[in-house]
């Protein structure tokens, strides 16, 4: 029996990256979305049942995973609403916009036997599969120096919540979860964060850019975002003790996902051979083809994990992306006080 979905929300996020998985898959079915706009969702998902609350759709129905892809700030209460009410949940990045709130949402889970999942999709890039692949492979030796961007082209704020002044907009909550959840991933906790995140568009009322360094023993890393990147994106820069990898332009996931690509599609995933990165050796260099992403494996992980109610199962636990907001908490610190701040702060 299919999973009965609450989507709370029905914005970019919901259209983009999860109605069509929950739409595509026999796991789940959806059964409800809180949306301010009735038409909209009734237009992309006639007959499914439109609810003006949180609460309204509770009373009305059981559910069995609550997706939440609301503004930010809205992230961590409604978590804690939807596992009291009974539900799993899989909530959008950032987590929450606190350790501590972070921390207490992982003990109610466990607390209450739910499961509680993060967004995290972008372990499954595939940029991000080639590069785990390369590290784990030694192909540069032993590794010195990792850069990773998501750079874009948008001189120009736009009036939409992620950009307005207020609590948990900015580009850093947008991107650096993602950017630094892959350096955890690889790497663990750092030792030491320093930090700039500033704004850099005039007119801007929330931050669009950031240079983030984690410092561990033998290795630095630096991950960034500018809004002034016309050029083709570097995405990531591998240096070690016998060579070097880079690779430019984002994962083609979510281009195909706006476009309406079918996950049956001979494409889907796939990175078009000129943005394959390269392996620069001493003597020589070779194109690596990039591994066809995973969000379809994000959520077959997430319905395993739901359906055996096992928290190993998850693609991304509430409980392993706590340490991401500490460092985003810590780098915002550092950021303020201009100084690079020990991890042992936390």
């Amino acid at each position: 029996m299919a999973l009965s979905v609450l989507v709370m929300g029905f914005g970019y996020a919901a259209k983009t990256f999860h109605v069509p998985f929950l739409q595509a898959m026999d796991a789940y079915s959806i059964a409800g979305v809180v949306s301010s706009d009735p038409a909209k969702v009734q237009g992309a998902l006639p007959g499914v049942s439109v609810y003006n609350s949180f609460e309204q759709a509770i009373g009305d129905d059981n559910f069995d995973l609550v997706v939440i892809t609301t503004p930010n700030h809205l992230h961590a209460e409604q978590a804690e609403a939807a596992l009291r009410a009974g539900c799993h949940v899989l909530v959008e990045k950032p987590f929450t916009l606190s350790s501590e709130r972070a921390e207490q949402l992982v003990a109610l889970a466990a607390q209450l036997n739910k499961q509680l999942c993060v967004f995290h999709n972008r372990r499954f890039d595939g940029d991000f599969l080639t590069l785990k692949q390369l590290i784990a492979e030694q192909a540069v030796g032993n590794i010195k120096r990792l850069e990773s961007r998501f750079d874009r082209f948008r001189p120009t704020p736009r009036k939409r919540w992620r950009e307005n002044a207020g609590p948990g907009s900015g580009i850093f909550w947008d991107l650096g979860p993602h950017l630094i959840d892959q350096v955890v991933q690889l790497f663990g906790m750092p030792q030491q964060v320093s930090a700039d995140i500033r704004i850099l568009r005039d007119g801007g009322e929330s931050d669009d850019a950031f240079e983030v360094t984690l410092h561990y023993a033998a290795i630095t890393v630096k991950v960034g975002s500018s809004p002034f990147e016309a050029g083709p994106t570097l995405r990531y820069a591998l240096q070690g003790t016998k060579g070097s990898y880079r690779k430019y332009h984002l994962d083609p996931q979510e281009d195909q996902l706006k476009a309406g690509m079918s996950f049956n599609d001979p494409e889907w995933s796939v990175a078009p051979a000129p943005q394959h990165g390269t392996l620069y050796l001493e003597d020589e260099s070779k194109l690596v083809a990039t591994i066809n992403g995973g969000y379809t494996t994000f959520y077959r992980q997430l319905a395993t994990a739901l359906i055996t109610n096992n928290a190993e199962a998850l693609p991304a636990s509430g409980q392993s992306v706590v340490a991401v907001i500490r460092l985003i908490e810590l780098a915002r610190l550092a950021s303020e006080q201009q100084q690079t701040l020990s991890v042992e702060c936390i």
